[in-house]
């Protein structure tokens, strides 16, 4: 396997870009698989840098509905067959965040999603994934993560919109990508929102025997407590992943404590880079 940092809040290589967002490209021996697409033309722009054909994409998997993740697809190049969209029927909901003022919001949702006729190439390719959806033998998308670890709670400040009327966002459109290899399971995520351990766990339950060998992430970490930081890290040791890639919204200092700890198996990665699993 190997997989391409297409979007990223970091960059350092020449005529790469960066933005707040995220995508990467996988390629496996079963399926090339677009995780996200960033916010804007962006991911599109640095794969022809890179020299990652994206026309050889065969599934596009969308992590949740903010427009971070999942505003760039409207840039997709045109090809003969458009890929399948995988994204979970929640995610195309009206999503909003409150201000730091508190009392405005701004919409952070999928800008694409309400408009069917201009955007009908999408719209007619979407497959809503379920709970448990099998891309292929080894290829799974999971979702409706339950809150199983105490010092982790689902994001504040985020809302849904419905018939003019604010609810609590609880998440439950965010799905994680796992890929079942001999060394063990690879998971991508895009911002952990119902809680990275959360996650972990989730897959400990759904893959029962299996180890955790690679985790991918946005892991929203940015101005989250030290203590739940200092718990985060503590229960990646303790079941002892390999490699973990902490991305996007994890923020600067939560990567810097988290080499700090974990050392050799944290890599700090930048749009542009590749790594081979």
């Amino acid at each position: 396997m190997i997989f391409h940092i297409l979007t990223e809040n970091k960059a350092k290589k020449r005529g790469i870009l960066a933005e707040h967002g995220l995508s990467v490209f996988i390629e496996s021996e079963s399926n090339n698989i677009l995780f996200d697409c960033g916010q804007s033309v962006v991911f599109v722009k640095n794969a022809g840098t890179m020299e990652v054909n994206l026309a050889k994409t065969d599934y596009i998997v969308l992590s949740h509905g903010h427009y971070d993740h999942c505003g760039g697809l409207e840039f997709f190049p045109e090809i003969d067959k458009f890929p399948k969209i995988l994204i979970r029927e929640s995610a195309l909901k009206k999503k909003l965040a409150v201000n730091p003022d508190g009392k405005t919001y701004r919409e952070i949702g999928i800008p694409w999603s309400a408009d069917k006729n201009k955007y009908k190439n999408i719209h007619d390719n979407i497959i809503f994934s379920k709970s448990m959806t099998q891309i292929a033998d080894n290829i799974h998308l999971i979702g409706e993560i339950p809150s199983t670890a105490i010092f982790e709670d689902v994001p504040k400040g985020f809302y849904i919109e419905n018939n003019g009327k604010l609810t609590s966002d609880m998440m439950d459109d965010e799905q994680m990508l796992i890929y079942e290899t001999a060394k063990g399971l690879v998971i991508f995520l895009g911002c952990s929102h119902p809680g990275i351990i959360n996650c972990l766990k989730y897959t400990q339950k759904q893959f029962p025997g299996k180890k955790i060998d690679t985790v991918l992430a946005g892991m929203h970490l940015e101005n989250t407590q030290p203590l739940r930081l200092q718990m985060t890290i503590q229960y990646i040791m303790d079941i002892d992943i390999k490699h973990i890639y902490p991305l996007h919204c994890t923020g600067i200092i939560a990567i810097a404590e988290m080499k700090k700890f974990l050392g050799n198996r944290c890599q700090i990665l930048c749009a542009g880079d590749s790594v081979e699993i």
